[in-house]
């Protein structure tokens, strides 16, 4: 029996995350979850220790909805000894009751596909979501809890906020490392956003047929323009140097 709590307990560290003895706890997931709002770019502020990510900085996550209603899920990773950028892409689902902040993650570029269990347990959609997950191994489980923001940098009000949320639910901070985002490369969409520039997913562009094929569609209505409209672009010039 000491053998077999032995394995469980190295899954669990495997998994890179707190272990525990007994079940899960039953945090009730954030009533009336609004993913809409959800939808965007978070980064990692906090999270528990993980013996995967020792190294991991700059970490940031970013949701996004295509057309066709699917939502696709973004990580990217930095790893701090050798600047090397790697980016986790996935697909998320909505799970348990309508309405319940319970997500269900479907990565698809790790070496193995995988799924995580998501808990949004309180989120103002703005500044602030405090997320957890939690995996059962017989008599033991794991445990991971993330405080994601959406600033880089955020504000000591805007944590304390999160906090809150994790003494609410008992969620004990002392396993909890904070995520190194000082000097990270800005990304192309960080300066659009700046600009007023709506950023777009690159996962929904790379990731499935049906992006493929909208791409393509408009691509043939910019090559296939009106006999009005080659009219009016034949006419600017004139028009032009009338004006002259």
């Amino acid at each position: 029996m000491k053998s077999v709590f032995v394995v469980l307990l190295i899954c669990g560290l495997a998994k890179s995350q707190i272990p525990n003895l007994g079940f899960c706890p039953e945090y009730l997931p954030m009533p009336e979850f609004e993913i809409e709002k959800f939808l965007g770019k978070w980064y990692e502020a906090e999270r528990y220790f993980q013996f995967s990510e020792v190294a991991a900085r700059c970490v940031v996550t970013d949701y996004a909805k295509a057309a066709s209603g699917r939502i696709y899920v973004s990580n990217e990773v930095t790893n701090r000894l050798t600047g090397v950028k790697r980016v986790i892409d996935g697909n998320l689902e909505l799970a348990g009751k309508a309405g319940e902040g319970k997500l269900n993650v479907k990565y698809s570029t790790t070496p193995l596909s995988s799924e995580t269990s998501l808990t949004v347990l309180d989120t103002d959609y703005e500044t602030y979501a405090v997320m957890w997950s939690c995996n059962g191994f017989g008599p033991i489980h794991t445990q991971s809890a993330w405080v994601m923001t959406r600033d880089r940098l955020p504000s000591g009000v805007v944590m304390q906020r999160a906090y809150g949320v994790l003494d609410k639910f008992k969620i004990n901070r002392t396993f909890f490392v904070k995520t190194d985002q000082e000097g990270c490369a800005i990304a192309a969409s960080d300066i659009n956003a700046a600009n007023g520039i709506t950023a777009t997913s690159t996962v929904a562009e790379a990731s499935g047929n049906e992006q493929k094929s909208n791409s393509d569609k408009d691509d043939d209505k910019e090559t296939k323009k009106s006999p009005a409209e080659e009219d009016k672009k034949e006419e600017e010039p004139t028009t032009s140097s009338q004006k002259a």
